[in-house]
């Protein structure tokens, strides 16, 4: 299914070279209607990198090739579906939530709660393992790499499209991509100025995508290097797991999110139970892993 998707990559440079950006899409300046979303494409380059190493991986270790189409199915579909509904039910409280009906925040083409996304294609992942008969501790940890490299892209998105997920003021005095405006992204940058900048149009936001897309890079090339090390089952999953839920809830102090779960974000919240529960689970996983190849 997703090999036929190929040829359509080509189309990618081709669309952006006939494109302006405004108001965080690419509007075709050949077709007045035509337009995509940077973070939809972005999305897509994050499901085909999968893919890729998918088709490079499972054949090393065994597992059916065809078997990571259904995966990544339900990686984009539990994904997307995930994230909305979380989303919706982050901006419950919010102004933004009162200016549109349920409907037309979950069928909006903006909005996605990376969490809930991750949770919800989790459990379908972890399900179609169970009816394959596949260890489920050994096929995510066989699909780690491949999230910390989708997570590259996608976090990328919201640098493209300016969607508002970035951080307050920067005054490091950094230059980009470390720093950035987004007066034609999908947020109103005139907004943020005033809220954040005293309207200062030369003011720039922390470029909080850009530190996670890095962070998540660098877990990517780690896991990559030891994706042969014969380490405890989902020992590799529950690492990355805890590294990006550290990040996650650090880089939240400088986001913009609202403190509305005991004092923190939502996010932080979930990246503290994510944190003891993946700790916990790693350091279990190496004790006794350490006991058993001990001689009796």
């Amino acid at each position: 299914m997703f090999r036929r998707l190929k040829p359509l990559l080509i189309l990618i440079p081709v669309f952006l070279t006939a494109c302006t950006y405004q108001d965080g899409m690419l509007k075709s300046t050949i077709v007045s209607w035509a337009q995509v979303s940077p973070y939809g494409i972005t999305m897509a380059l994050a499901f085909y990198s999968s893919f890729l190493l998918i088709e490079r991986e499972f054949p090393r270790v065994g597992l059916n090739v065809k078997l990571g189409d259904y995966i990544l199915l339900a990686g984009v579909l539990g994904g997307i579906i995930g994230a909305k509904i979380a989303y919706v039910f982050e901006i419950r409280n919010t102004p933004e939530f009162l200016q549109g009906s349920l409907w037309s925040h979950l069928f909006s083409g903006a909005g996605l709660t990376w969490y809930g996304g991750f949770i919800l294609a989790a459990l379908a992942i972890i399900y179609i393992f169970h009816k394959n008969k596949v260890n489920i501790l050994f096929g995510i940890d066989t699909l780690t790499p491949m999230l910390a490299l989708g997570y590259v892209f996608g976090r990328s998105g919201c640098i493209f499209s300016g969607d508002g997920c970035y951080g307050g003021l920067c005054t490091w005095n950094l230059p980009a991509p470390f720093c950035m405006a987004f007066p034609n992204g999908a947020a109103s940058w005139s907004q943020w100025l005033a809220e954040h900048a005293g309207g200062n149009l030369a003011a720039t936001a922390i470029n909080t995508p850009f530190f996670e897309s890095a962070f998540s890079f660098l877990c990517f090339i780690f896991l990559w290097n030891v994706r042969k090390k014969n380490w405890p089952l989902g020992s590799k999953f529950f690492l990355y797991l805890f590294l990006h839920a550290l990040f996650r809830f650090s880089i939240e102090f400088i986001r913009l999110n609202p403190r509305d779960v005991f004092g923190v974000s939502q996010a932080q919240f979930l990246s503290l139970i994510l944190m003891a529960i993946s700790l916990g689970y790693v350091i279990i996983a190496f004790k006794r892993h350490g006991k058993m190849e001990k001689p009796s």
